[in-house]
């Protein structure tokens, strides 16, 4: 369901109510700047720290298209890279290619972003969270950019060569970002469920097949 919407709406073949004019080509180094996240070792990670962070690592597992809260803080301030509020994330090296083709747009500014991540900072046309979700996408186009043969690498160079098209308003990207939201918020729901009925399913097993729980033979 996710795949189909994110294509249509991704690609122009589905446009929102309301919404119209050709989808333009973009070339992300005419729309965007970039910067290099510093340091913060996961050693500088403390539990209530008085700056919330960013570590590289975390793009990989715990973050999605948009960052809405930050999970980790630290106190190491000293010569750090903070974040601007709408900056897309994305880590610049990881054993397997595929690990770079993700890209996280963080909602606040002030935060910590450590080193090995991609900070692009795009001008007043693009939306940061609907160039998420292109990147994502767009994944193949993101291996090409890829160098490296035992450690992988992606570098704002290569990134500023990336290709996508938009909608000619940053309006109808916010509509786009906002069904697509939408529709993850509904996969969770539905996978949280899932996962309920499968912990329900195996108690259920486990007490009826180890005689714990008797049932009743209503013909007796």
């Amino acid at each position: 369901m996710k795949g189909v919407a994110v294509h249509q709406l991704l690609t122009g073949q589905a446009r929102l109510p309301g919404f119209g004019g050709e989808w333009e080509m973009k070339r992300l180094g005419d729309v965007a700047r970039f910067f290099k996240g510093k340091g913060l070792p996961k050693s500088a990670l403390v539990l209530g720290g008085a700056q919330p962070c960013i570590h590289y690592g975390e793009l990989f597992t715990q973050y999605g298209e948009r960052i809405m809260r930050t999970l980790s803080q630290t106190d190491w301030v000293d010569g750090c890279v903070f974040s601007e509020e709408g900056d897309v994330l994305m880590p610049t090296s990881d054993v397997t290619p595929r690990g770079l083709a993700k890209a996280s747009c963080i909602l606040s500014g002030g935060v910590v972003v450590g080193g090995d991540i991609l900070i692009i900072r795009l001008d007043k046309s693009i939306d940061g969270t609907f160039l998420s979700y292109i990147i994502r996408y767009q994944e193949e186009q993101v291996l090409s950019l890829v160098t490296g043969s035992t450690v992988y690498h992606l570098y704002a160079s290569d990134m500023k060569n990336f290709k996508f098209y938009a909608p000619p308003t940053i309006e109808e990207q916010k509509a786009i970002v906002e069904v697509l939201s939408d529709v993850d918020d509904e996969l969770a729901a539905l996978e949280a469920r899932r996962d309920k009925a499968c912990q329900l399913k195996q108690g259920m097993m486990q007490e009826l097949l180890t005689g714990r729980i008797r049932l009743t033979n209503q013909g007796a």
